[in-house]
């Protein structure tokens, strides 16, 4: 009689297997082959990945550590790309990092250097390094005149990982196989041992720049702060991605244009803000959503605010507009509050709960002389204090806010819109009747 067995605490076979990685370097090469056969074999994969760079559609070839001559030298990048489109032939060097290290000026200098004397296109960095609000290059002292034939483009793994899973789970890839093996890629970046991680600390400075700012112990902002400032706005970014993983659309960061001037100028602005308020904020704007939702991590309080703010309707009386407001959040999650601002008023008034709202027994004051303009709805939720991801932490719990708060009340609430004009009866009457030639 044959033996019988089960083969679901058997290992399956995967195209890109993530065992008998040793260490960094096996990271990278495995990471960095990978990536680049994927993008060979998923043709709009690539292009979303580079199209940012000025990379056309065309036919994809990828190679693994090419070896180019400087001087005496022998130089290998982790990758080359060249699409071809017709006569026109792209080419980008590709430098792929894992796991914590970090990008290399001399590295990136040398491989700018050989751009330059072959003629190619661009140079893609790939680390697990999320760019801030700036927008500029994670690796400080790149010299901007080596950029001005070449284009430089830095991907965060998360930003690869996100556009794998938007493009197989929502856009769709019109063939089997090439969704298998897209799948198959994203399996593989999302295994640890892949080295290509998530955005999942708050660095060494958090709990100290955290108990400071609650206990008001700073006169003024130190580099620590700074580094803070820094990373909660990567960490907006990061959850703008992840957003856009499960919604399919680009979720964005809302940028201040002051970020892109003069970053460093924008973050002791900012990191001054955090120490007289006590808190941070970001906004998303997610394509479609009636409005901008901002995230208030207090760092006095513990507690974490998501809000937006909401067009009123522009006709009818205010408790009408109330109304309005309240019949679509009347079955949304406890805690949630809303107020309104008036027409010319600088402050918003007193926030009610959503609950006491719907309440007909429930009696609050409206100024009936005075037209509400918007509405501010909010939920509060508890903040994670944690420097790492994971539960207790603080990356978590934010990304957690937006996700719920977008959920259960933005993702549901329809914009006023004015109704359509109606034809008039009476006029009907004033118009002569057309008399027929």
């Amino acid at each position: 009689m044959p033996h019988t067995f089960s083969v679901e605490t058997f290992q399956a076979a995967r195209l890109i297997p993530v065992t008998g990685i040793k260490g960094s370097l096996d990271q990278e090469r495995r990471s960095s082959s990978a990536l680049l056969a994927v993008m060979r074999i998923v043709p709009e994969f690539a292009h979303a990945l580079t199209k940012e760079v000025g990379a056309p559609k065309g036919a994809i070839a990828t190679f693994i550590e090419p070896e180019f001559k400087m001087g005496q030298k022998k130089i290998r990048p982790d990758g080359l790309i060249v699409i071809t489109r017709g006569k026109r032939e792209w080419r980008a060097l590709v430098e792929v990092k894992t796991g914590k290290n970090d990008l290399d000026l001399v590295q990136i200098t040398s491989y700018l250097d050989i751009c330059k004397e072959h003629k190619l296109d661009a140079l893609i960095t790939i680390s697990n390094e999320v760019l801030n609000a700036s927008g500029t290059h994670p690796t400080a002292g790149i010299d901007s005149r080596k950029l001005r034939s070449t284009a430089l483009l830095h991907l965060s793994w998360l930003k690869i990982l996100t556009e794998a899973i938007v493009l197989s789970e929502h856009v769709g890839v019109d063939d089997t196989e090439r969704d298998m093996v897209l799948k198959e890629l994203i399996r593989f970046l999302q295994a640890d041992s892949s080295g290509a991680s998530e955005f999942n600390d708050m660095g060494p400075a958090w709990a100290r720049v955290r108990e400071l700012v609650r206990t008001s112990a700073l006169p003024k902002p130190d580099q620590e702060v700074l580094d803070t400032v820094a990373r909660f706005e990567s960490l907006v970014r990061y959850a703008a991605f992840t957003l856009s993983a499960r919604l399919g659309v680009e979720a964005r960061e809302m940028v201040p244009k002051a970020a892109k001037l003069n970053y460093r100028s924008h973050l002791n602005v900012v990191a001054q803000g955090l120490l007289e308020t006590k808190t941070l904020s970001g906004g998303i704007m997610i394509p479609g959503a009636a409005a901008e939702m901002t995230v208030i991590a207090d760092l006095g309080s513990g507690l974490l605010r998501c809000e937006c703010s909401i067009d009123a309707p522009a006709e009818g009386r205010n408790r009408s507009r109330v109304n309005w407001a309240t019949r679509q959040l009347k079955s949304e999650p406890k805690g949630l509050v809303l107020s309104w601002n008036y027409k010319r008023s600088r402050t918003r008034e007193r926030s009610h709960s959503v609950a006491d709202l719907l309440d007909k027994n429930y009696e609050f004051e409206l100024q009936n002389d005075r037209e509400i303009t918007s509405f501010t709805i909010e939920l509060i939720t508890k903040m994670g204090t944690k420097r790492s991801s994971g539960a207790g932490g603080f990356i978590d719990s934010v990304v957690a806010a937006y996700e719920g708060f977008y959920g259960q009340v933005l993702q549901g609430f329809r914009p006023w819109q004015s109704p359509a004009p109606k034809l008039s009866e009476s006029v009907k009457e004033l118009i002569p009747e057309r008399i027929p030639e």
